[in-house]
């Protein structure tokens, strides 16, 4: 057949915006479809092996881990050999219980328990090679001659990969090991929820409000009162020879939230040479002298009554700027000493036209009563 006896079906053409459109869509599409393909392959699996090793090493009564910023990268969180060490060695029944196939891999068929630093050393290096942890090394941020003669940190802030990845009971281990999302989900609905309740503050309840004000002034006061506590305790123990701290980790940025309590204590003698015990001893003095004086003008009660008048002075403050009403609706309702004082004028207003009428004084009736009776 002959191509002009075909009948002609024009192709369908696409305007410029539309054609950008369908572009758009496919290219979502792609994106979406490499998502849920990708997402298993992202997501690393661990070893189910020696994942109960790191579960146990996390966990509650695992090793003390610190956080540090790795060169080029985010924070991290990483853990000291010489504690992996020590926990291994000193909790090979635990291991043996929920480990037996890592024991078995890493110290052969018979799955003995480790014993040696040679035991832990094969232990670490098998969590190194299944990538859930990597050796790093100390690397400060303008390294000088004089830093090599200076002792190593014991917990470094700052931290880098090593070409070297044999374990050592010495170095310090960047945790790459994550765990399960939900946690990580949980937290972050926790976040989310936490902003969009603040974001609401201004139409939360009164009740809310005051409580959170009253919470709020609870735990500065116990911060602050800690704070000034361990102060005071330190300068005491310090004239005598001692450094003594309560809570010692609880202003510690690189501690979490239960390590910043731990330990309760810290106590070590000083070695102070003779000039530095002439200032304790003058300071020892100077606070004798400063707490007699004080006994003689004020007692305990009155020091008790300024601290309880300023917390209910501070309380009853909150509660009234919260309970105040903004100032344009402040404004906008008049008190009613406002509204008495106006009913006042108003009358008063009315009395003097009735006076200045000079109709009212001839005794004949005014205009508007002479109107009405017109009309009616």
């Amino acid at each position: 057949q002959a191509s002009w006896l075909k009948p002609h079906c024009p192709q369908p053409r696409h305007s410029p915006r539309s054609a950008l459109r369908i572009d758009l869509a496919r290219a979502a599409e792609i994106a979406i479809a490499a998502m849920k393909g990708g997402k298993k392959d992202e997501q690393p699996q661990w070893d189910p092996a020696f994942e109960p090793v790191m579960k146990i090493l996390l966990g509650k009564k695992g090793i003390k881990t610190k956080s540090a910023s790795e060169v080029g990268k985010k924070k991290v969180d990483y853990f000291r050999g010489k504690d992996f060490k020590k926990f291994v060695l000193e909790n090979p029944q635990l291991l043996k219980k929920k480990c037996q196939a890592a024991l078995t891999a890493a110290l052969g068929p018979d799955g003995d328990l480790p014993e040696t630093e040679k035991d832990v050393e094969k232990i670490g290096d098998e969590l190194i090679s299944r990538n859930f942890c990597f050796k790093a090394v100390y690397k400060p941020i303008n390294p000088t001659k004089d830093q090599a003669d200076k002792p190593a940190k014991k917990w470094p802030d700052r931290l880098a990969r090593t070409p070297n990845q044999r374990f050592d009971c010495e170095g310090f281990y960047v945790i790459t090991y994550e765990g399960g999302g939900s946690m990580q989900h949980f937290m972050l609905a926790l976040i989310i929820s936490g902003v969009l309740l603040a974001c609401m503050f201004p139409v939360w309840p009164m009740w809310a409000k005051v409580g959170i004000w009253y919470l709020s002034v609870i735990f500065l006061s116990l911060y602050f009162g800690v704070l000034i506590l361990r102060m005071v305790v330190f300068t005491l123990f310090w004239i005598v020879g001692f450094d003594f701290w309560i809570f010692p980790n609880i202003n510690d940025e690189y501690c979490g939230f239960l390590d910043s309590f731990r330990p309760v204590y810290s106590w070590e003698k000083r070695k102070d040479d003779a000039f530095m015990l002439l200032v304790r001893f003058s300071s020892l003095a100077m606070t004798a002298v400063a707490v007699k004086q004080i006994a003689e003008t004020h007692s305990l009660a009155d020091v008790q009554d300024f601290v309880t008048s300023s917390y209910t002075d501070i309380l009853d403050w909150g509660v009234e700027k919260l309970t105040a009403l903004p100032p344009v609706e402040r404004q906008a309702l008049p008190s009613l000493e406002e509204l008495h004082n106006q009913t006042l004028d108003d009358h008063d207003h009315d009395e003097d036209l009735k006076a200045d009428d000079p109709k009212v004084h001839a005794g004949e009736d005014d205009d508007d009563d002479a109107e009405a009776t017109s009309l009616d």
